[in-house]
């Protein structure tokens, strides 16, 4: 596992999504999705009726291929920010919305459009604006203004930030 930082705290944060929601018989967006590495998390217990996973970067969306070869598990190469997102029960970013963008509003405008496309729920984490205070390539939220945002769109918003200092996991259900 890559990881953010290391494969223990990729592990944390997969944990912290996995307990967010019912994953049952659901089908997963993982915007982001690297190797796959989530999908490996939630099939060992969680019973995915069906998972795609979107990224823009061949290299790893071709191991990732190559390494899982379930049915219910699909990859697809795209620019999350760009591509049109299917609609499916549950979408995941995870660590993907961290990336510096030159778009002021990425944030989101991302946070809309997976909460658009989602039947259920939206489970996203985020850097920690107090932990990571100059951040280059990535960067960091304020968690409340976060939240403010996300209120405009659901009330139904929970934070979860009792698993890791440096981030914290937001979920949106569909109302």
């Amino acid at each position: 596992m890559q990881g953010w930082s290391s494969e223990k705290e990729q592990i944390i944060r997969f944990k912290a999504i996995a307990n967010s929601a019912d994953f049952s018989n659901k089908r997963v967006l993982d915007l982001g999705c690297g190797l796959g590495e989530l999908y490996d998390y939630l099939s060992q217990d969680k019973h995915l009726a069906f998972y795609l996973g979107i990224d823009q970067h061949w290299p790893f969306l071709k191991r990732a291929k190559k390494r899982i070869g379930s049915a219910q598990c699909r990859f697809r190469l795209a620019d999350i920010s760009r591509t049109p997102l299917p609609e499916l029960d549950i979408i995941i970013a995870s660590g993907s919305l961290n990336y510096q963008s030159r778009q002021t509003d990425y944030l989101e405008r991302m946070i809309t459009r997976m909460y658009t496309a989602t039947k259920e729920v939206v489970i996203f984490n985020l850097l920690n604006k107090d932990v990571f205070l100059k951040p280059t390539l990535l960067k960091a939220y304020d968690k409340n203004d976060v939240l403010s945002f996300c209120h405009t769109l659901t009330p139904k918003v929970r934070v979860i930030d009792d698993y890791s200092t440096g981030d914290f996991t937001i979920v949106l259900e569909k109302s």
